[in-house]
């Protein structure tokens, strides 16, 4: 008999498209025009939900657009709560008020991710497109650690706003969260190549969030969703991670039920409509190929030793050239021999 494949940690859950804000960098092209035509209802977002439980998935993450626009979501994670799943929002923070986060906490919400996408308000707004939205996103915060929520900041360095992730994990720490996940920026959905950083940059930032994980130890996490952060440990501590995680600890499901391997992925799967999703887990061969890293066989990441610590952004990978296999435009370590924006650079 077949072993099972192993469940991914994490499933990100578009569970609407529909959204008050218009950000320039959205990856699902979500935003106020978006109608919720394609969304699921009620019952049959529970039977999803009956779905990943099911599959051993861990750790559920309601994401949009703005998840806050459905109002069936406390029901939502009370459910899934009851399955057994841990459970996260990811909200722009305009929709958070006492009352929003008392409901959320009595259905047993386990956290909540805000995004903060700079340090003031201009820079915020600008990549939002919603003029104070960073207040409201501040006081969402405030809010919710008022409540005693687990509260976690998402900051997206581009290339208009990296420059002040110090002061946002600072920011985050004065208004009392848990956590600051810095995200790689990958050009799909709305977003634009132009707002990608270089490598170069990438890597300057990498060394920043080491050494503002050390500054903030035993008082905030920081994280940095970049595969390539392993590589500047010791190489004892370098054994204990994996790299991209894209179709192994991580599965993304848009609002029309389409699975992809991750949230920065628009390759399709499967649909959730017409299959299970143990079985497009399980039986998928983009993602059993995307699991095998000797198939890497292209550019940067085809010959590179650090294959099983890194295995190279494949989101990046999709997004640059219009293949999940092929090397990695945003490896600062090994770079290609061009950058995003197609100029020639010195190979590594």
């Amino acid at each position: 008999m077949k072993a099972m494949t192993e469940p991914p940690l994490h499933v990100a859950w578009e569970i609407t498209r529909r959204c008050n804000a218009h950000c320039v960098h959205c990856s699902s092209n979500a935003g106020p025009e978006v109608q919720a035509l394609q969304e699921y209802s009620t019952a049959d977002a529970l039977q999803l939900i009956d779905q990943l439980a099911e599959a051993g998935v861990r750790v559920l993450a309601f994401s949009g657009g703005e998840p806050l626009l459905r109002a069936d979501l406390p029901a939502l994670i009370r459910y899934a709560a009851q399955r057994g799943l841990t459970t996260n929002i990811c909200t722009n923070g305009s929709l958070v008020d006492d009352g929003m986060a008392l409901r959320l906490k009595e259905a047993g919400l386990n956290s909540v991710t805000v995004s903060l996408d700079g340090a003031c308000a201009e820079t915020h707004d600008n990549l939002r497109q919603y003029p104070g939205l960073f207040d409201l996103a501040v006081n969402a915060i405030r809010t919710l650690v008022k409540q005693g929520h687990r509260v976690g900041v998402s900051f997206t360095p581009t290339i208009s706003n990296y420059q002040q992730a110090a002061q946002v994990v600072q920011l985050a720490h004065s208004l009392g969260t848990d956590s600051v996940c810095l995200s790689q920026y990958i050009p799909t959905g709305r977003g634009t190549r132009n707002l990608m950083l270089a490598p170069a940059q990438l890597g300057d930032l990498a060394h920043d969030v080491l050494e503002l994980l050390a500054r903030y130890a035993r008082r905030m996490q920081v994280h940095c969703h970049d595969c390539h952060v392993a590589l500047l440990l010791p190489p004892e501590e370098q054994k204990d991670y994996k790299g991209c995680g894209a179709g192994t600890a991580t599965a993304g499901i848009c609002a029309d039920g389409t699975v992809t391997p991750c949230v920065f992925m628009p390759n399709g799967v499967g649909n959730l409509r017409s299959s299970s999703f143990r079985d497009i887990w399980e039986n998928s061969p983009l993602l059993h190929v995307m699991r095998d890293r000797d198939q890497l066989q292209d550019g940067n990441c085809g010959a590179c030793r650090f294959k099983l610590v890194c295995g190279g952004c494949r989101a990046a990978a999709m997004a640059i050239h219009g293949d999940p296999m092929s090397g990695d435009p945003s490896c600062w370590m090994f770079p290609e021999t061009t950058t995003p924006a197609g100029q020639t650079t010195d190979a590594a």
